[in-house]
């Protein structure tokens, strides 16, 4: 009996250790001079998660064929809809997988894989695309900034005893 689903990755209820949710709601905290600082609902919630405990025998499948296929999956960075117990949660992507061998045999293949996975939903928005019409009347085209500009030129300016070279700054036209 299928107990959990994410793309073509199917888990059996032998197969199905656990799972947790976790839900955030965004808040902001806004502090003060003097305690307590307060918090402000910032509306609508965060993305998903879920993290889920598996196993795989070799009793019921192949290990190393099962954790195969969840590398695969993970690795196109796809989403995809997250079944469980039945009941479409929602598109998840996996974001991280932790294996665990927990026994072999004589010849060194698996005999139970440990896998535990964190999920997260997946939400598509289509970006908008917003022209932006100017109600201001295009500039006209002006000679350069830098010619309008006055030059000024540095020259040395000595004392009358010509002991000292000052230097001066002198607008030229």
């Amino acid at each position: 009996m299928q107990y959990a689903q994410i793309g073509d990755v199917v888990f059996e209820v032998l197969a199905y250790k656990e799972h947790k949710e976790e839900l955030e709601f965004p808040y902001a905290r806004h502090e003060t001079i003097k305690p307590p600082s307060s918090l402000q609902f910032m509306g609508g919630k965060e993305l998903r998660k879920i993290s889920l405990s598996v196993r795989w025998h070799r009793e019921w499948c192949n290990p190393e064929e099962e954790k195969k296929k969840l590398e695969e999956f993970a690795v196109k960075g796809e989403y995809a809809k997250f079944i469980l117990a039945e009941k479409v949660i929602g598109d998840f992507v996996i974001e991280k997988v932790f294996f665990q061998i927990q026994q072999i045999d004589a010849f060194g293949k698996p005999v139970i894989i440990d896998a535990d996975l964190e999920l997260t939903e997946y939400i598509k928005k289509e970006m908008k695309k917003k022209k932006i019409v100017s109600k201001k009347a295009p500039m006209k085209k002006t000679k350069s900034t830098a010619s309008s500009q006055p030059k000024y030129q540095v020259i040395q300016e000595q004392s009358k005893d010509k002991s000292i070279s000052m230097p001066k700054i002198v607008k030229v036209s």
